[in-house]
């Protein structure tokens, strides 16, 4: 299973990606997108004491945990077929690693069952990139929203389902919230978040097609 055994610290922001074993798909259909969105919520807490799967049973809403409450608190998100990105910031001494660990455990214990296979799901370890400044905060989270538009996953780079952007350009004000929005929000105004995020679309769209022809490609 994941796990990352590199110091992390706490207050510390971070680039968190993790993917499937060679690749593979993580994500068969969209019951499976949405209970990992689910897991990501759930498995945020300091002290779990109810199993994802038992709180199902009972009904249990699954509501995000204010800020500083959980192992972490959850900036963005954007799930892709084989991976998954994740920006978070780190609320006590090992959380980020023990988020990780508890979500990847659940989702792939999970999907082995309902696939009927064994061994690791995820590729080990996660990998976590240390986020240094507003400003890198800003252009890591854009990339992360702008994931499913580089990769033709979608036409349009609002419109895309499993990820955060939403909350941050308040597109669907209805949506229960899934993610911590106040750090970026106390950097940027919605509206300005919105445009920031489309006037580089197609940029790094274009950037996307041409990867495989550049040289630090795998750097």
């Amino acid at each position: 299973m994941s796990y990352r055994y590199d110091e992390l610290a706490p207050g510390e922001i971070y680039h968190v990606c993790t993917r499937g074993v060679e690749q593979k798909n993580i994500f068969r259909d969209n019951n499976d997108r949405e209970r990992f969105i689910k897991l990501i919520i759930h498995c945020l807490a300091k002290d779990t004491t109810i199993s994802f799967s038992t709180a199902l049973k009972l009904n249990k809403d699954i509501t995000l945990p204010t800020e500083k409450a959980g192992l972490v608190d959850l900036l963005c998100y954007c799930l892709m077929d084989n991976h998954v990105h994740l920006l978070v910031r780190e609320n006590i001494e090992g959380g980020t690693s023990k988020y990780l660990l508890r979500l990847l455990t659940a989702y792939a214990k999970y999907f082995n069952m309902s696939e009927q296979r064994s061994g690791s799901l995820f590729v080990n370890p996660f990998h976590a990139v240390l986020i240094d400044g507003n400003e890198q905060l800003l252009h890591v989270s854009r990339y992360i929203h702008l994931n499913p538009y580089v990769a033709h996953i979608t036409k349009n780079p609002l419109h895309y389902h499993w990820y955060s952007l939403p909350e941050y350009t308040q597109i669907n004000k209805q949506q229960e919230p899934t993610c911590h929005t106040s750090l970026i929000h106390s950097i940027i105004k919605p509206q300005d978040y919105l445009k920031f995020v489309c006037d580089e679309a197609d940029y790094a769209r274009s950037l996307g097609d041409i990867k495989h022809l550049l040289v630090d490609k795998d750097i």
